[in-house]
């Protein structure tokens, strides 16, 4: 059932681009959707980086316990400039594509919303409630896992977007 979901949604991805604007590059939401894969896995890579060295910051340099909020904003904010190295990295492979960078931003905050969309539903009892009686599968993702690592790691691309952004329009504003 999962393959068949994944490509309903490819599928969903075409059309889109294929209705939005196909002019210079028929394949690029298809294309934006590998990169983005690509980038939630690095996402993910700078998310466990960048934790394990504020952790070790904190925790034996400095002897600070910290709060859990400030440990995870600083672990966002630096993964999100490690982050900003792959993205640029993958940027340039595709010419500096402002367009395929503008998709991507919008895939990460596609994705955020759904998942705050999705973590609203699945904490409703009530709701739950009226999802089982339509016949739909009521088993849903660990919420501690999509506040821990999924939406960090949604955060950290974002951040890595809009600095590759800000790059692109300083430094190849001319051309």
């Amino acid at each position: 059932m999962i393959i068949i979901n994944v490509i309903i949604i490819l599928v969903l991805f075409l059309l889109i681009g294929y209705i939005s604007g196909t002019y210079k590059d028929d394949w690029l939401f298809v294309k934006a959707c590998g990169v983005s894969l690509v980038l939630m896995i690095t996402a993910l890579l700078s998310l466990a980086i960048a934790g394990g060295l504020v952790y070790i910051l904190f925790a034996f340099l400095l002897h600070e316990k910290g709060s859990i909020f400030n440990i995870l904003v600083i672990s966002i904010l630096a993964g999100g400039f490690l982050q900003f190295f792959f993205v640029r990295y993958m940027m340039r492979l595709n010419a500096y594509n402002e367009t395929l960078i503008e998709i991507l931003e919008y895939f990460i905050q596609w994705t955020t919303i759904l998942f705050t969309l999705y973590q609203f539903i699945v904490t409703s009892k009530g709701t739950i409630a009226f999802i089982s009686t339509l016949k739909i599968n009521t088993h849903s993702l660990n919420i501690t896992l999509l506040n821990i690592v999924i939406l960090p790691v949604l955060l950290i691309s974002w951040i890595g977007i809009a600095m590759t952004k800000v790059y692109i329009k300083d430094h190849y504003k001319d051309e």
